[in-house]
């Protein structure tokens, strides 16, 4: 069983070797390359409907992109709650903007609800996962932009199907993320960098070590 994750960690280990030289290319070469590297890191489930709707903290997100998104698969009926991650905003929380955008587009505001700032971090998963299943949620649909997508799923996913809550991922095209320009702008140069390495960091972790059985990796 170990061998075996092992070797999917080398396979994952290479794809980000592959991402990283076609980053390399698509700087000399074409906004064509752009746009197929990108299209490597959007992952997307099919969305049934679901117990919660699950909205990481993106602060790139500045006109709340993913948010709105949330409110359309909540009118949609794919999710009976909006579970946002917390911050603070020039002294608002990001709960409290969320639940007035809600209650704007016709939704009560005691349908969104506040998770703590950092909860959806890296060693986090696991406890996250416990209090969302505590809170009845057998089913989550997490919104993210599209180039966090696939790490979203390598980190929430299940390889034994034996989580108590079971997440897929809904990546949002975001206006600030053009795929054929994104070196052009600061928010989507920073956005992409940070997932080339978060997505290098899980690979190279799992390759090193390998995953202990019962270990969830995280963001």
């Amino acid at each position: 069983m170990t061998g075996n994750r092992k070797g999917k960690a080398g396979c994952g280990c290479l794809l980000f070797v592959v991402i990283v030289c076609m980053v390399l290319v698509a700087l000399l070469v074409h906004p064509f390359s752009l746009r197929v590297l990108t299209g490597l890191l959007v992952y997307q489930d099919k969305i049934v409907p679901s117990d919660a709707l699950l909205v990481p903290r993106f602060f790139e997100d500045k006109n709340g992109e993913v948010y709105q998104e949330a409110f359309r698969e909540f009118w949609a009926g794919n999710g009976k709650m909006i579970y946002v991650e917390d911050d603070q905003v020039l002294g608002m929380s990001v709960k409290e903007i969320v639940a007035r955008m809600a209650k704007a587009r016709g939704i009560k505001e005691d349908v969104v609800k506040g998770l703590e700032s950092g909860s959806m971090d890296r060693a986090l998963v696991p406890k996250l996962k416990e209090r969302l299943a505590q809170l009845g949620v057998k089913k989550a649909v997490i919104l993210v932009p599209e180039y966090a997508s696939r790490r979203f799923h390598l980190l929430y996913g299940s390889e034994d199907g034996n989580d108590r809550v079971v997440f897929l991922v809904k990546p949002v095209t975001l206006s600030y993320f053009r795929r054929d320009k994104l070196w052009a702008n600061d928010l989507a140069r920073f956005a992409m960098q940070r997932e080339l390495y978060g997505l290098g960091s899980f690979y190279f972790s799992r390759f090193k070590y390998g995953q202990k059985d019962g270990e969830t990796e995280t963001k």
